[in-house]
Order: C-alpha cells, then structure tokens, then sequence
C-alpha cells in the first residue's frame, strides 16, 4: 500500500514539474488517488493498532486510564476508560484500545475524575444490542468511536493506582471545565439555569436534566444546548468584525489571525475539547485563514481542507450525525443566507437584524431538515421564531459568561455578572417554554428513509438554483425530484396499509409481542412496573414510526387472562392466553394462564410463548398444548432458558430463544 502511494506521488510531481495546462485533468486524478490512498492507509493503521483484546486470557488484571468524567446512573458512575495494560500470564505488556466500565456507585467510585488510572479484574462482556426492529444499535455506534467492550466493576474489583494520566492538556481542559462550572454553583446558580449556563458555556451537556432537553427539542432550540459550530461561529463573527480595524495596519491581519484563532481554541479548551467544539474550530480557523492572508480565497475550499484533515485523523468520524449536520448547516448559511437575506432586506436597522437571523435559520434548517428527519423523525414549527430569541440571547450569553468567568476571583465583580446571566437563561428558558406550549409546536413520528432524505436534498438544491439563477432549465429537475418523491411515499403508503406482522420484542425481563395490522398496533405485555411505557418506548418506538403506525393498543397480560373473547379488527382474536392473528395460533404461557388447559382438553397452537419464570417443564406444558415450536420470552432468565432449550433438544422441538437468538418476527405475505 506505501509503495503504491510513493509511485503515485512521483507520477504526480512529475506531471508537476513539466507539467502542459492539457496535462492538468492527469494531474487532478492522481491528486485524488493520493487521497483515497492516504485514507485507506489511515483506517488500516487504526484498525491495527495494539489492541488489550489480543492479550485477554481468562481473568487478566488491567491497567486502565479514564478519559472522561463518570456519567452517574441509579446503580453506577459510567465512564470510557483507555486500556494501557494488560497482565497476561504474569507479563505485564504495554498496549492500547478503549473500553466502557460500569463502577458500582460508592463513596470512592463517586471520586473519580479524568486522568485516574486504576487497575481491576477482567470479565469484559460485548456492548449488548437487542437487535430489535429499528432499535438504536448502541454496540454499533459505540465501535464507531473505538469502544468494543465493557465490564461492570463491583467495589472489590477494583482500585485507584494513579491520577494525572493521560493527555495533559485534555486532563486540564476537563479540570479547568469542573472548576468554572463549581463557580457558577458558588454564585448561587442552581436548577435549570445552572445546567443551561454549565451546557452553553463549558459544553456540559450530560448535567441538563429530561425536562429542559425536551423543551428546547420542541421549540426547535436544542441545537443551542450542545456546543458546536453555532457558538463557535458566533464567538468568530463577533471577534472578526469587532477586531476588523487591524486590517488596515501593519502586520494586522497577521495579529487578528492569531488572537481570533487564540480565542477560538481556548474556547474548545474550556469546553472540554469535545469533538464538536474541536471540528467547529479546525472549520472556522482554516475558513479564518483563507479570509484574512488571502485577498480571493473560496469559502468552499476551506471546508474541505477542515473536513479532510479531520477525516484523515478519525475517517469514522463521516458516520458522526453532528459532523454530518455541521457541515451542512455551514454550507447552507454560507450559500443560502446572503440570497435570502437579499429577499428580506429592510431599512430599517431593527427589521434588518431581525430578517438576517431568520435568513441563518432557514438557510441552515433548509440544509439540514433532510438530515435531521431521516435520523431524528421530527420537525420543529416555530424554529424560526425560537431563533429570533435564542440567537441574540446566546451571544450575550457566552460574552457575560466569558466575563464571569475571568472575574470569578472578585466576587463584588462577579456577584453582579452572574446575576445579569441568571436572568438572560431564565428570560431564554421561559421563550422556550412559551414557544413549547404553542400549538403544533412539533411534527413527531416523521418516517423516511435514506432515498427519500437524498430526494429532499435534490428538491432543495435545484429548488435554489431555480430561484437564484433564475433558468427555467433547473425546473425540471425540481419536478421530477417532487415526483420520485412523491412516489416513494405512495409505495411505502401502499405497503404500511397491507403490512401484517408479530413481534416479539427482545426486552430484558419483559415480554412484549406486537400485532400489527395495516397502520393499527396491538401491544400484549406484562409490564407492571413504574416507568414501564418509557421504557417499551425505547424499545419499540422507532418500530412504530417505521411502520408507519398511526394507533396503538396496548394490552396488559394479566388483563388478557381475564378470560373475556375478545376480537379485534376482524383479524386478532384474544382468549385467555390464546391469540389467533390472521390465523396463526399462538399460547402465551404466562403465570396467570397456567389453569387455562387444565380442564383435560388439548387444544393445537402454532407457537407456544413461554413467558412464565416459575412455569412447568415442557412435557407437562404437553399434556394440555400440542405444539411443536416454543419460543421462550425475554422474561425468562438464562438459565432456565437453558434448561428449557435442553428439554426442547430432547424432545425434538423447535426452540427460539429471544434472548439469545434476538427478536422472534413473523411477517405475514402482503
């Protein structure tokens, strides 16, 4: 592979060097090669870099430093952790690779901080993914960020060995990041404001709590809440108009190069440089550059050269949403907002401004609606008018909070300026709020998929050049785009309206088995316990929007045993524990039905459901139910599900284990 890219290297400076303008199309192609060569040489040395899963052997000790801080849970403190050891045999032998660890919540796990090392007994176990339809694949997206493991630690297990290990300036960003946000709590910030400023200046968006989260989600703000290109834009707007009088002095360019950029990346310091901050700044210093040192420079290419340089150091980092959505945002405002402004523009200077950021909110909502519809399945309405507010309001934000925090040792000083930013995120929050009750404030359960996104990008991109350029040949591509469009809808309408299908849902401890029927669900489960139906939520709900399920009905186990007849839709039919859909017989052996097939009949069933921990074995379960296939719920624990596999084994019967074998799915012929 180097040799290869050597070759192509020397063929390029050759053509270079004695180089005809008819020669420049050869010269262009190697160019390229020479970057895809690059790159696939950077992801085979990733991929082959040391690894502490090439030295695990049974219980090895580990020597692990962690990168960030613990995220708290009801049971434990979650933290990613980088492996620098692994003790294989008695050899200790130096290596690499990340992890996520689970400690048990105690007093000394509650003191951990980045830059800890500690070192703790093997049992790593693979990321878990339930492989339900749909389901967020959280094994899937965690080794896209270089963790393919994780162990869950009990207080014995484990011990600190060490502190300040690491990258030094990563440890003093994270620490530079916990001590400025104890200041805010020690000016008397508390509640939602606190977790707003500690979001919005510092970039701590684990401490917002669900509440505030879904209000900015609703109002169409949150991308306010995760520092990204937004605040880094802004911090670089005002900076470079504020500090644009030193263009017309001696070395000035050169100067406001430097003290922008200084500006720039000490803002991603105090932000924990967290990848978002860090590619919203390698974007604006190279678009920095090309603006100030050079008199013709292409805003375009200086995205380019960021996204490159960035892809070349982490190229998994083109499947990051925020990567996706943060170039296409500046790319939207960067073309987009100056046309619109244009159609919008007003002599009055208050219209003006205001007209200017609705131009940079739908210039970056039309760049990034396709995008986010496709991965996030809702639109917010009044995001126009949630920028109006949110826009000006974090720019005076993050200036007051850049004050406070330079003079949080004077606390006369600093009393005053935390006051004036308490009272800036309240008026914010209470806008959210306000925008957040208005009716129709969100589009929720929004389904297309990845051709559809790609023909709304069409329709948007011609759509602009119509308009810009004003040709009616950009209106038939606009058309057709529409139609493919609208096609791709009737097609999925069409099959979403004669769909018939059952699930039965991988979900530890519960059993959930969905009947769907056309745009109609039927849900049968057993959940008893508080906070159930977020719970099932998570599990199903992405299911629900990609089938395009427009009810649901949900049925309690216990409430099915009843013993009622119960016909739904002229297609299911429920009595007690036995459910026919579309003729295909199932009986779902819960604890409640156990005296349902004990009045000496047998009755014949397609697929028995065994969901009753404590039930009998199979050749008792015989002597009522004729069947040949048992599929055991994800209610059941392993190891009866072992023993229940065993005795299917014995009695040549076909056995699917839900947890082991992932979520069981009929889908009927359509």
């Amino acid at each position: 592979m180097l040799v290869f890219l050597f070759l192509i290297i020397g063929a390029d400076l050759i053509l270079k060097i004695s180089s005809k303008f008819s020669w420049e199309w050869v010269y262009g192609i190697i160019l390229q090669l020479i970057l895809f060569v690059s790159g696939l040489i950077v992801v085979d040395l990733q991929r082959s870099a040391p690894d502490y899963r090439d030295h695990l052997n049974g219980h090895n000790l580990i020597i692990a430093d962690l990168v960030e801080f613990p995220e708290e849970k009801p049971n434990s403190y979650k933290v990613i952790a980088r492996v620098r050891a692994v003790n294989n045999q008695g050899n200790w032998k130096q290596t690499g690779g990340r992890c996520l660890i689970y400690f048990r919540k105690d007093d000394n796990s509650a003191k951990l901080i980045p830059g800890d090392r500690v070192v703790f007994i093997s049992g790593f176990n693979e990321i878990p993914f339930n492989g339900n339809p749909f389901e967020f694949n959280y094994k899937k997206y965690m080794h896209r960020h270089g963790v393919f493991k994780q162990i869950f630690l009990e207080t014995e297990r484990w011990e600190k060995i060490g502190e300040n290990k690491g990258n030094p300036l990563l440890l003093a960003a994270v620490k530079m990041q916990d001590h400025l946000f104890q200041k805010y709590v020690e000016y008397g910030m508390k509640d939602d404001v606190l977790e707003v400023a500690g979001a919005l200046t510092l970039g701590l968006r684990e401490k917002l709590g669900d509440e505030i989260k879904q209000s900015y989600r609703v109002a169409g703000a949150v991308h306010i809440l995760a520092i990204s290109g937004l605040h880094v834009g802004i911090l670089y707007v005002v900076l470079f108009y504020s500090l644009s009088f030193l263009k017309r002095r001696r070395w000035g360019k050169i100067v406001l190069v430097l003290v922008i950029m200084a500006a720039l990346w000490f803002f991603a310091l105090l932000t924990g440089l967290s990848p978002s901050v860090l590619r919203a700044s390698t974007m604006f210093s190279f678009v920095l550059i090309g603006q100030t040192l050079r008199r013709y420079s292409n805003v375009y290419n200086s995205l380019a050269i960021s996204a490159f340089i960035l892809l070349f150091i982490n190229p998994s980092l083109i499947f990051n949403v925020g990567f996706q959505l943060s170039y296409c945002a500046v790319l939207g405002i960067v073309i987009l907002q100056p046309r619109l402004h244009n159609l919008m523009h007003s002599r009055l200077w208050l219209v003006n401004k205001i007209s200017g950021l609705i131009a940079v909110s739908i210039a970056a909502q039309l760049a990034t609606f396709p995008l986010s519809l496709y991965y996030f399945n809702q639109f917010p309405v009044y995001f126009w008018l949630t920028n109006i507010i949110v826009i000006p309001l974090t720019t005076l934000i993050l200036y007051i909070g850049f004050l406070f925090f330079i003079f949080s040792f004077q606390p006369l000083i600093a009393g005053f300026i935390g006051k004036a930013q308490t009272l800036l995120i309240d008026g914010m929050n209470v806008s959210v709020e306000t925008i957040r009750e208005f009716p129709l404030s969100i589009i929720d359960g929004i389904n297309i998929s990845a051709p559809e996104s790609i023909t709304l990008y069409c329709i948007v991109i011609f759509t602009s050049l119509f308009l810009i350029r004003k040709k009616g040949a950009f209106f038939l591509p606009v058309l057709g785009s529409v139609l493919f469009f609208l096609s791709i809808n009737l097609y999925q309408l069409y099959g979403e309206l004669r769909q018939k299908s059952v699930v039965l849902y991988n979900i530890k401890g519960v059993t959930a088995m969905n009947f769907i029927n056309g745009r109609t669900s039927y849900m049968i489960h057993d959940a008893g316990e508080k906070n159930m139906d977020d719970r099932l939520n998570y599990y199903t709900e992405n299911h629900m929007i990609a089938s395009g399920i427009k009810e649901t009905v949900m049925f309690s186990l216990a409430s099915v045993s009843e013993g009622r007849t119960t016909f739904l839709d002229n297609s299911l039919f429920l009595y007690k524990g036995f459910v026919n859909f579309h003729n295909l017989h199932f009986f779902i052996y819960y604890d409640s039905f156990q005296g349902a097939f004990n009045d000496g009949k047998k009755v014949n069933v397609d697929y028995l459901i065994y969901s009753n921990p404590d039930g009998m074995n199979i050749c008792n379960i015989k002597k009522g139910i004729v069947f040949n296939k048992l599929i055991i719920s994800s209610l059941i624990p392993e190891w009866k599900a072992r023993v229940l596999q065993e005795e299917c084994d014995r009695n040549n019967i076909f056995c699917h284990r839900v947890r082991n074998d992932g979520p069981c799915i009929f889908d009927f012929e359509k």
